[in-house]
């Protein structure tokens, strides 16, 4: 698969925002309702471009809302509105530093939801031995996404995310009876490390290294 990529920003301290925002990965790129790409990729062989920017709550909750109403139904098709605490929710990790939301697009259409976050201030550091350095990743694909298409976007993540030299390694928990997400990460370049039990699923614990993705991304 033929690729360009681009880390837009892929030296945090000079990227072009106000200097008053923290470098960081998990601090917040943008002033509010502001949109601007932090990282693309091009398969010309597909015509396939992939962009990532920040979330914006003020546009992304209704469309994160839909892709919810649509794969899980039950009482949310009760209503026409995002309700407000996903508002909440989501404009709450856009202020944190532990933690900042994505949206990946391909050809400009919204296709996948993407968090980030500090794995030692998150629950997940109480299933397994976090390390400093270890960023999760959890991902939100919009209903019917196509896998490889998937994999693309993760890829564009990963590029970006480890540009930041705090990361080292990026985590993503996946539900152990879900055939499509492991597939789906294992492609992407994450290695399963181990079982963990969550108070609501089993789950596969995966790590990626700059190591192993740079291996994956080469395939």
């Amino acid at each position: 698969m033929s690729t360009n990529s681009t880390v837009l920003f892929s030296t945090p301290v000079k990227a072009a925002f106000p200097e008053e925002l923290s470098s960081g990965l998990c601090t917040s790129l943008l002033p509010s309702g502001i949109e601007r790409g932090v990282a693309f990729k091009e398969t010309p062989d597909k015509k396939l471009r992939v962009s990532v920017r920040p979330f914006c709550v003020s546009t992304d909750v209704s469309i994160l809302y839909k892709w919810l109403s649509q794969e899980y139904g039950g009482p949310l098709l009760a209503r026409t509105q995002p309700p407000e605490e996903l508002e909440e929710s989501y404009a709450s990790m856009i202020a944190s530093d532990f933690a900042q939301p994505f949206m990946a697009l391909i050809n400009d259409v919204p296709v996948c939801q993407v968090d980030v976050y500090k794995a030692q201030q998150d629950a997940i550091s109480l299933y397994y031995n976090v390390r400093p350095g270890d960023y999760g990743i959890r991902v939100l694909p919009a209903p019917l996404a196509i896998q490889q298409n998937m994999v693309l976007v993760i890829r564009t993540c990963l590029e970006y995310f480890f540009s930041f030299p705090e990361v080292g390694r990026i985590t993503a928990d996946v539900d152990i009876k879900s055939e499509w997400d492991n597939t789906l990460f294992r492609q992407a370049g994450f290695r399963a490390s181990q079982k963990i039990q969550l108070p609501y699923k089993h789950s596969m614990l995966y790590v990626c290294t700059r190591n192993s993705f740079r291996l994956a991304a080469t395939h």
